[in-house]
């Protein structure tokens, strides 16, 4: 059963709330002020927060900020409830982390909406997330069968996340990039099995994120001058900037283990690019990745 927590002074509206959340199936817990809420937050772990931003001590901003940084509660859920409705307001709440607004006096047919696009989006989330577990695991039986050591740091995985660190994507694009460059390669295990490259992408088929894994995967299989019939179907299913991102960092990580040389290396890809119609952000990010790289060389 979700778990909610409301956090306002308000003793009147606090309880109407809990007794609603309730009646809608929830768990409800209270607070009345910001250091009482990081307690609970942290010992009780609800889904999400209903947070007065007007509190005695700690403001709901402050509380919010708190909450986003620890480890231990960042991926709860905020709504930010407040009598303002102005939106610098609104602004400075996001800043801070919040992930959806209710102005006051609530209406509780747009609590209940928010609540359940949020619950809905923490579902998919937490799915994502052993989805990401589960790709890890076919990593390293891919490798132990290609004999190769299983190593999350690779060339590829490091230069993936440098990326993503850099590229600000939401969290979910981001999984999804991580998972189709660690995913290992359909064609390298096709030649040391009697399958074809299509039975190995098909071993996902049971998965959840096998829907969108196997356009990546056929993407990324592909020759990389002819792979243009997969975009439509990546766009479909939102995963085609994670198959671009996968599609240049295998290459480059590819090229450099050839070239030995991260200025060559990049400048092939650069006249690649016109050809193979790289995506131009990632690729912008990994040139000022490789500069940076450089420089910090220099220094040493």
């Amino acid at each position: 059963m979700p778990k909610i927590l409301v956090v306002d002074d308000n003793e009147q509206l606090s309880s109407m709330l809990k007794d609603v959340l309730e009646s809608w199936g929830y768990t409800a817990l209270k607070a009345t002020e910001g250091r009482s809420c990081l307690e609970i937050a942290r010992q009780e772990q609800p889904d999400i927060i209903l947070l007065d931003i007007m509190l005695p001590g700690l403001s709901g901003y402050e509380v919010c900020s708190e909450l986003k940084r620890d480890g231990r509660t960042h991926s709860i859920a905020v709504i930010m409830m407040t009598a303002l409705e102005d939106l610098e307001s609104r602004i400075h709440g996001y800043k801070v982390g919040a992930d959806n607004f209710l102005v006051k006096p609530i209406n509780y047919n747009e609590v209940k909406a928010i609540i359940q696009k949020l619950l809905k989006e923490k579902l998919y989330e937490d799915t994502l997330e052993e989805s990401c577990n589960v790709a890890k695991a076919f990593q390293r039986f891919g490798q132990l069968l290609l004999g190769q050591p299983t190593n999350i740091n690779a060339p590829n995985m490091v230069y993936c996340n440098k990326l993503l660190e850099s590229l600000n994507w939401d969290w979910a694009m981001a999984q999804k990039a991580r998972i189709a460059v660690m995913f290992p390669s359909p064609a390298e295990l096709a030649k040391r099995t009697n399958l074809t490259v299509e039975q190995v992408i098909s071993l996902t088929d049971g998965l959840y994120m096998g829907h969108w894994l196997q356009p990546v995967l056929r993407f990324l299989n592909a020759p990389v001058d002819n792979n243009e019939a997969f975009r439509p179907e990546l766009e479909r299913q939102n995963c085609l900037k994670a198959a671009e991102l996968a599609l240049i960092v295998n290459r480059y990580t590819s090229l450099l283990k050839e070239k030995q040389d991260r200025e060559l290396t990049f400048s092939i890809l650069k006249r690649e690019s016109t050809v193979n119609h790289y995506n131009r952000e990632v690729l912008k990010q990994l040139e000022e990745i490789l500069r940076a790289e450089q420089i910090l060389e220099n220094i040493k």
